[in-house]
């Protein structure tokens, strides 16, 4: 099942575009990461998807259900963290958490508080006023997580957490999608952040899908970067050849960066007849995948 279905949705703002014709499923029990730039469309994405800005046309479904006829039902079964978290300053996060759980029809449980707390470096008890922006976001964190919804919805969750707190905050979330069959919907910019806890992604620039992809066919595709340093003189006419071969050389000077898709073996017997000075060979980041594509503005589905 589809747990997040946006059909053709498009937002503007007067002449600015927001999102057009977005198309994108998201299937139940799925980490997503949703990528691109400040400016990209994924606030405003995230935004129609809580229902807190309508579509100019398009339509959100969630968890099977138009979201503009069903959203008080929707949201009691989606928990949220914006990328800016508001909170009431003279309260502490413990009597935050409890005002939460008794809009959700719980009770607070003190145990899974005290979990969170030991795992997250976090003191419940201390007013919201002296919290610190890392802080505020694990109290945020907590919140999104208390009333163990069907769907979790992140934008911009890691900001303001120190790196061994992402780590655990990352496991909570594939513990929660293994455990419960919770769907993350994941926005962020940090490309190394989608690579450690998400199954899939999607690329989004100037409003429009640029890539959807599976992260494990992504670090497992056969491509390679190939850098190389050549001597100053030399017949270069193989790297003239090379240049015919592969769209993907790029230059500087006496130095040169070649993305080989599947054609390692071919791109080094044509680089063993070169003037080199050094080459190295590596796997390209997703990142530096997702940025050349972006560049030329593809779009590819997984």
């Amino acid at each position: 099942m589809n747990v997040i279905d946006l059909i053709d949705i498009t937002k503007k703002y007067g002449s600015f575009r927001g999102v057009l014709d977005l198309n994108l499923q998201v299937k139940q029990g799925e980490i997503f990461g949703f990528i691109g730039p400040n400016g990209a469309g994924k606030s405003t994405t995230i935004r129609m998807l809580m229902g807190l800005l309508s579509p100019d046309r398009g339509q959100v479904r969630v968890l099977g259900q138009l979201l503009d006829r069903e959203r008080p039902q929707l949201r009691r079964k989606i928990g949220y963290l914006p990328s800016e978290i508001m909170l009431y300053p003279g309260l502490s996060g413990r009597e935050i958490l409890a005002f939460a759980a008794a809009a959700h029809g719980m009770k607070l449980d003190a145990r899974e508080v005290k979990t969170y707390a030991e795992r997250l470096d976090w003191n419940p008890d201390r007013k919201i006023r002296t919290y610190s922006l890392g802080n505020r976001k694990k109290l945020g964190i907590v919140l999104s997580l208390l009333h163990h919804p069907e769907l979790i919805v992140l934008d911009e969750p890691t900001s303001g957490l120190d790196p061994l707190i992402q780590n655990e905050f990352f496991s909570l979330l594939k513990e929660r999608s293994s455990e419960e069959g919770v769907t993350v919907f994941f926005s962020t910019h940090v490309l190394s952040e989608v690579e450690k806890v998400c199954q899939r992604v999607a690329f989004i620039k100037e409003g429009q899908l640029n890539r959807i992809s599976d992260i494990g066919e992504l670090t497992d595709s056969g491509d390679h970067l190939i850098s190389v340093v050549f001597m100053e003189d030399g017949d270069m006419t193989e790297l003239y050849k090379l240049r015919e071969l592969d769209e993907h050389v790029l230059y500087d000077g006496q130095h040169h960066r070649l993305r080989t898709g599947n054609r390692l073996q071919q791109t080094l017997t044509a680089l063993s007849q070169l003037p080199l000075k050094a080459i190295t060979v590596r796997r390209p980041t997703i990142e530096e995948m997702f940025m050349e594509d972006y560049r030329k503005g593809e779009v590819k589905q997984a």
